[in-house]
């Protein structure tokens, strides 16, 4: 994996239809499906699921474990985005949390992965992996230097205070499940 990416934006599922008329124009379906499969690490064969809506450029997960597989064997930029599901005929929608890895495949450009975080105390939201970690500790590093700044400014008020130890702790907390991973350079570790 290369610690230096360019981070790319989740693609809208406009986007997404749009990336997938261009791969069939320029390429055969199976030519970029192949290089998305053996970027991926994916056994012969594999294909998208179109009836999932999948195509050789837009993936779905079936977990977070098995997205954080795939982020920890391949790497890429992971981000996530609220969505609005709805049940099959319509009747009930929700909104969730997706989360995103974005991996660039050469010879295609970028490959997106998605799954929803779960949050129901049936499965229960995975935080011990890298794949969700990283995703907190961007923001929080964000946040926490934006208030160290206002505070050497001298405008630092008591609840700025509480919110800059809050970011500090999620950052040491996404250090620490990355460390156990192995893999601090996630989150700008060495």
């Amino acid at each position: 994996m290369s610690t230096e990416t360019t981070p790319t934006a989740p693609l809208s599922p406009a986007a997404a239809a749009a990336l997938a008329k261009l791969e069939r124009a320029f390429l055969p379906e199976s030519a970029v499906t192949e290089k998305v499969r053996t970027a991926l690490g994916f056994p012969t064969g594999w294909k998208p699921y179109a009836s999932l809506g999948e195509t050789a450029t837009h993936l779905t997960a079936w977990s977070q474990m098995e997205l954080n597989d795939l982020f920890l064997r391949v790497g890429g930029d992971v981000s996530t985005r609220r969505v609005e599901r709805s049940t099959s005929d319509g009747v009930s929608t929700w909104t969730a949390t997706e989360i995103a890895l974005t991996v660039q495949v050469d010879g295609v450009g970028p490959v997106e992965i998605v799954t929803d975080i779960e949050d129901d105390p049936e499965h229960g939201y995975r935080v011990d992996v890298p794949v969700v970690a990283v995703t907190w500790y961007g923001p929080a590093e964000a946040r926490a230097n934006k208030l160290l700044a206002a505070g050497l400014e001298g405008r630092l008020s008591d609840l700025d205070a509480d919110d800059l130890a809050h970011n500090i702790d999620l950052m040491a907390a996404a250090r620490a499940v990355c460390s156990k991973a192995g893999r601090l350079d996630l989150v700008g570790g060495a």
